[in-house]
Formats: C-alpha cells, structure tokens, sequence
C-alpha cells in the first residue's frame, strides 16, 4: 500500500510544480511581452552601430569616393618607392629592423670582420645579393616596390 500511496503524492507534486511552472511563465509573457517595433528610433540606431559590420564587402563596382583612398594611397607608395633614393631613408625604412640588430646573422653596419668576406665578392655581388635576396633575406629585404636605384644606394650607405 506504500508504494501506491507514494505514487499517488508524487504524482500530486509533479502535477502541481507543473501548474506553477505554467502560471509563472504566462505571467512573465505578459510583463515582460515586447515588439520590436515598440523600440524607440535612438535605441534602434544604438543597436544597429553595434551590430554593425567592422569592414564592406563591394561586389562588382567600388563606390567612387572609397575607390579614390586606395588608389591615391597606391599612388602615394610608388611615389615614395621611386624618388626616395636616399640610402639613409631606404637603410632606415627598409634594412635597418634586421641589419641594426644582426637578425639571422644579418651583418650589422660598422662590423668590417662580418663585412669583409661579402665584400670581397665585390660590389656587383653586393648589389644582386640586395636586390635578388640571399639567405634569409628576401629580394630587396621585402619591398618589391623599390627601386634597384634605391636598394643599391641603401647598400651604400650601409657599408660606410
């Protein structure tokens, strides 16, 4: 008869934990019941700045005013790669980050031990090793747009 018995609360408590179950959320349907529509316009553009894409993907045409920025900055890149013969600006911009701190055995300027067997290859293989790259070195220590004029005067700056 016990087990009947518990059967019988145990069904009462089920039946009743549901029936509260339901009450609380028919309750909180309707407290808590909103349209998206009822959003005011400020909060609508709050959530559409966050959600908002970080770049834009242009299929087909770019938009006249964004095709402009990219192509002036191109511009601008081979401008500089072209009239910016200087040795110490190419050294600075292009060869100092490995040959300042000897990365992967670059030869650090002024280190005439380091220097003397490459140069002895002369002055042409200096140049070629330059511009070609060598070792770990890429072509024109990574900078496709220079010149050969200026990586040539950017070795020779180096070996002063």
């Amino acid at each position: 008869m016990e087990d009947k018995q518990f059967t019988t609360q145990f069904m009462a408590v089920l039946v009743i934990l549901i029936g509260i179950t339901i009450v609380i959320l028919v309750i909180a349907n309707f407290l808590y019941s909103s349209d998206s529509s009822a959003m005011d316009e400020e909060e609508q553009q709050l959530v559409a700045e966050r959600i908002k894409p970080v770049g834009d993907v242009h299929i087909g045409s770019v938009p006249a005013s964004e095709a402009a920025a990219p192509a002036a900055a191109a511009e601008a890149t081979t401008m500089v790669a072209s009239a910016e013969l200087n040795g110490e600006a190419v050294y600075q911009q292009v060869c100092a980050a490995c040959h300042t701190a000897g990365v992967l055995n670059a030869p650090k300027p002024g280190d005439t031990a380091a220097w003397e067997p490459r140069l002895a290859k002369g002055m042409d293989a200096m140049y070629a090793n330059a511009i070609n790259g060598i070792g770990a070195m890429p072509a024109k220590g990574g900078r496709a747009d220079m010149s050969d004029e200026a990586i040539k005067a950017a070795v020779d700056y180096l070996l002063q």
